[in-house]
């Protein structure tokens, strides 16, 4: 999925340009964190750019820890850090909250869980206090007031892990 120029240049006997000294598993990562051409275009574009202003990693074949950097720069142009961490240690991030079934089981440990309205309004408004008072994060909010509402060890734990899905 490299652009014609990209090809064109590693082609090329100019000594100019020395073709892309990066690691492969960061060139793999382009792949990952572009999901269209145009996007994987614009990104090898701006690296091109940067490579023929820079001289240094124009003409200085071998120096594959510099090339690396200047594509990582590039990259976090785009990405943060982590984003980048994950897709080059090959662990994926799912962008929606919940799909279809996910919902569906949600639903269910909700269902199960709170007995009633009453009994799930209490447990969201003490999450709202925990959260505003204690500063606490969302899943230890949900953890005391599971605690506060006398639920289980396993109701705990399904109802935090739900919530640590979607924060």
């Amino acid at each position: 999925m490299k652009p014609e120029e990209v090809k064109r240049m590693e082609e090329e006997e100019d000594e100019e340009f020395v073709g892309l000294n990066v690691d492969t598993n960061l060139l793999e990562v382009v792949q990952i964190l572009f999901k269209t051409e145009p996007e994987v275009e614009v990104f090898y574009d701006g690296f091109l750019e940067r490579i023929q202003s820079d001289k240094k990693l124009r003409k200085t074949p071998d120096d594959r820890k510099r090339m690396n950097s200047a594509f990582l720069d590039e990259l976090l142009k785009y990405h943060d850090l982590d984003t980048i961490n994950d897709a080059i240690n090959g662990v994926s991030r799912d962008d929606e909250l919940v799909s279809g079934q996910d919902e569906k089981d949600v639903d269910r440990i909700l269902r199960k869980t709170f007995k009633n309205k009453v009994e799930f309004r209490m447990f969201m408004t003490y999450i709202s206090q925990f959260m505003m008072e204690n500063k606490d994060t969302p899943v230890e909010a949900a953890a005391k007031s599971m605690k506060l509402l006398g639920k289980s060890d396993h109701e705990t734990l399904q109802i935090t892990n739900v919530i640590d899905k979607i924060f």
